[in-house]
């Protein structure tokens, strides 16, 4: 007698798509953290792969990266990129970017940049001083955007 499993079932196609760790730390899910060690020259080629798997679990989330004053250009590009060719998947689940920039002379820079990088991708970008504060921001652009989605969505109804 054979043995099924269920995966012999379903083929991978159907199944959750698999997240690789060594570039989110979905630990504290929906607090999505990009690992700094993930973050190397060429690296937003995985990004947007695995943006597309993290967006196919139609969850709502908040993404959150240190700032990385050596990040290449062409990265950051290809990211925002990514960010604006996807825009509508992306806003369905993503609610917000926020980037740790601890150093306060450098912040209003980074706010610039990405405000820049992210512009016409739908995502709303903040930038903050800690993981601590990130994460105490993280619940409050989870609630307010997905209740601003739903009343932009019954304002185009009537």
């Amino acid at each position: 007698m054979n043995d099924v499993n269920a995966a012999d079932l379903f083929p991978e196609s159907t199944s959750a798509p698999a997240l690789d760790a060594r570039l989110f730390d979905l630990s504290r899910f929906p607090l999505v953290r990009v690992r700094p060690r993930a973050v190397k020259p060429g690296y937003a080629f995985v990004w947007g792969a695995q943006m597309r798997r993290l967006v196919k679990l139609a969850t709502p989330f908040v993404l959150v990266a240190e700032h990385d004053e050596h990040e290449s250009a062409d990265d950051a590009r290809l990211c925002a990129a990514w960010m604006r060719t996807h825009r509508a998947m992306l806003a369905a689940c993503c609610r917000g970017m926020i980037v740790i920039e601890p150093r306060i002379e450098a912040r209003a820079t980074t706010r610039e940049t990405l405000r820049a990088l992210t512009e016409g991708s739908g995502v709303r970008t903040v930038v903050v001083s800690s993981m601590r504060v990130a994460g105490e921001l993280a619940p409050v652009l989870l609630k307010h955007t997905a209740a601003d989605a739903r009343s932009a969505a019954r304002t185009q109804a009537l």
